[in-house]
């Protein structure tokens, strides 16, 4: 019995790639803060200017592989439109964790909580 073959598709020459677009500037930052949390963490906030000159709000937290020395970053990015409810929300948060009754970070724990986890 004779193979039975299944039509070919229809086949066009095939277009040369385009060549790779090079990457699209950073956006300007207008202003920058950050502070370091221990050995491996660090916190920023930029405000930088959107491409359709807005400003927005980009939090970064960094981490430093203690192994490799490498740096990954996190980022959350928020925009002018976003501002008013991130704000409220983040002053919610604020309220909540000033008036909780639990002990507040800091004072020895940090130290006492990588001591224990060393030992272990």
């Amino acid at each position: 019995m004779p193979a039975t073959m299944s039509p070919r598709a229809r086949q066009t020459p095939l277009e040369p790639p385009s060549p790779p677009q090079p990457p699209s500037p950073e956006p300007p930052i207008l202003f920058q803060t950050y502070f370091k949390s221990g050995q491996r963490r660090t916190y920023a906030a930029q405000v930088r200017k959107a491409a359709n000159g807005m400003p927005f709000l980009t939090l970064i937290q960094g981490n430093r592989d203690p192994k490799t020395d490498e740096v990954r970053k996190f980022k959350v990015l928020v925009f002018s439109e976003d501002f008013e409810g991130f704000f409220k929300m983040l002053d919610e948060a604020g309220q909540y964790l000033r008036n909780c009754s639990e002990p507040a970070p800091g004072n020895g724990q940090r130290q006492r909580l990588a001591a224990s986890t060393a030992r272990a």
